[in-house]
């Protein structure tokens, strides 16, 4: 019997996500809006909920110390609790250096300080919990002085789920492409117009994004779609990424994300 010769292409984005390529780092980023986009521009985020919470997510004025805090006495480290004890901060401490991260022992509703100041929280995640579930309530990072809520762990889902991303000008990121889905229950139809979203100069000024794309889902049940950057769209730090929705009818729930590649300059 003849040697039968197999040839193997490695992928590029999985050799990324092996950590196989110097200086290059895969992102995908996710998030949801719980019956949240309205009828006026809606950032797809944690805190965008139904008779909106929090329509618009807001960075901290400049690098601030958060407080981070359950809305629920059983997310405790310390004595431990039935429900999240410690989490994960993700986030940047300038807008000149990379994504540092820290983990903090939960204190119930007490709020308990971060090390670091951050310019931005983009990701938060439970990492140790108790009998009952990952999160009983939610659990959020508020800026010192500004009192604004960068991120938020809705209860029970374990992580932020927000479509928001913040790059220092030590990288650039290529941005692949970016999705949205539109999740309605019986009755007439709704639709959700998509944004993406960029804001170039978050180190002098945090509130005017720029629309890179504009894309719209519609259904009387569950719709969803891709859409590709080729090539992928460069962004150069600093700057922060979102997506933005706009739907036909209040309290539409919508999901969203994209997803980059990140190369140190």
């Amino acid at each position: 019997m003849g040697i039968v010769s197999r040839q193997f292409t490695r992928d590029f984005f999985t050799e990324v996500a092996k950590g196989e390529i110097p200086d290059a780092l895969g992102v995908n980023k996710f998030g949801r809006a719980p019956s949240g986009i309205q009828t006026t521009a809606t950032d797809v985020w944690d805190r965008a909920t139904a008779a909106p919470l929090q329509s618009i997510w807001v960075a901290p004025t400049q690098a601030r110390t958060h407080q981070i805090a359950s809305s629920s006495a059983s997310d405790d480290g310390a004595p431990a609790g039935v429900g999240a004890r410690t989490i994960r901060v993700y986030g940047l401490t300038s807008w000149d250096t990379a994504e540092v991260n820290e983990d903090i022992i939960l204190n119930g509703t007490t709020d308990v300080p971060t090390v670091n100041q951050y310019v931005i929280i983009h990701r938060m995640e439970v990492l140790t919990k108790g009998a009952t579930n990952v999160n009983v309530g939610a659990i959020s990072a508020t800026a010192d002085t500004d009192g604004t809520v960068t991120a938020q762990i809705n209860d029970a889902e374990g992580q932020t789920q927000m479509a928001i991303y913040g790059i220092p000008s030590t990288q650039t990121a290529y941005v692949t492409g970016y999705y949205g889905t539109l999740n309605k229950a019986s009755g007439g139809v709704a639709t959700i117009n998509f944004s993406f979203e960029i804001n170039p100069e978050p180190d002098t000024e945090l509130i005017n994004f720029v629309t890179k794309n504009t894309r719209g889902v519609q259904s009387t049940g569950t719709s969803g779609d891709s859409w590709p950057f080729c090539p992928p769209l460069k962004v150069v730090g600093p700057a922060i990424i979102k997506v933005q929705g706009k739907a036909s009818a209040a309290d539409v729930e919508g999901s969203a994300g994209f997803d980059l590649m990140l190369v140190t300059n």
